[in-house]
């Protein structure tokens, strides 16, 4: 018995150190959370600089910067709100010096994430400019989920005439989106192939653990009252940058485990052509 528990134990242990890339995953986390902190007002300058120039969102652009603002940090909060829009009212002022601390902050950032997730999948990382490429398109194209989401929402609610089923949509459909975001930027950030099923499974599960992660900390902030006492006004400051470190760490454990699924699924095939050979 002893020993079994033991063996349990070992297994246990190096599945935890495989997910947590021997618990560097937290630092990584962290390199990423503070990589963010400097480079989400130049990222969000550029989102919203592409949907202002898309007729069909010119009225909607308020109801869309609450939906990118809901997944920067998942608490009402006048404070971060004032200060994300004065920064982008200010942004296009800034000038050429705006313009070279856009440039720069985001590629340190994307270089960053780019060593990062190739840790992850132990693939190899993409050259810069590849690199640029690639993450650019990948900013273009998250607007193009923001598209598709408003008009699905729209969508069903002209076609549901039920209150609940109405209800059930609009929670649904956010947790979709999530899931084909979480999808796309696996398969972009792995610069590998990647068994589909595992990919979709990856996926999905990494987008479910966010939503119940934000919905978590949505009530631990409203009930704990240990940060506005010790922070005072400032309080939103600590929580946004928790919650980055929070997305980043499941983001990355979601990466850890697809790639630890494709290992599995690749071993047990090779095994079988040894045996059929």
């Amino acid at each position: 018995m002893r020993r079994f528990t033991q063996k349990i134990q070992k297994n246990l242990s190096m599945v935890y150190n495989f997910l947590t890339h021997e618990q560097e995953i937290f630092y990584y986390a962290a390199s990423l959370s503070f990589y963010t902190i400097f480079a989400i007002i130049p990222l969000l300058f550029i989102i919203f600089s592409i949907l202002s120039h898309l007729p069909s969102f010119q009225y909607r652009l308020e109801d869309v910067r609450n939906v990118i603002f809901s997944y920067i940090i998942p608490i009402d909060s006048d404070i971060l709100n004032n200060m994300l829009n004065d920064f982008m009212i200010n942004a296009p002022k800034m000038g050429m010096v705006g313009f070279v601390y856009i440039i720069f902050t985001s590629l340190f950032f994307f270089r960053n994430y780019e060593f990062i997730t190739s840790r992850m999948f132990n693939s190899k990382p993409r050259k810069i400019l590849d690199s640029l490429m690639v993450h650019w398109l990948l900013i273009t194209f998250f607007p193009i989920m923001i598209m598709i989401f408003f008009y699905g929402r729209h969508e069903l609610k002209s076609i549901l005439t039920n209150p609940f089923l109405i209800f059930l949509s609009i929670k649904i459909a956010p947790w979709i989106v999530n899931c084909l975001f979480f999808m796309m930027l696996f398969q972009i950030s792995a610069n590998k192939t990647l068994n589909k099923k595992i990919l979709i499974f990856s996926s999905f599960l990494c987008a479910s653990m966010w939503q119940f992660f934000k919905w978590a900390f949505f009530y631990y902030v409203t009930y704990n009252k240990a940060y506005p006492s010790l922070y005072g006004s400032i309080s939103i400051l600590p929580i946004f940058m928790l919650w980055i470190y929070i997305s980043w760490t499941i983001l990355l454990f979601g990466m850890r485990l697809c790639e630890g699924m494709n290992i599995f699924t690749d071993s047990k095939e090779a095994a079988k052509d040894t045996d059929l050979k």
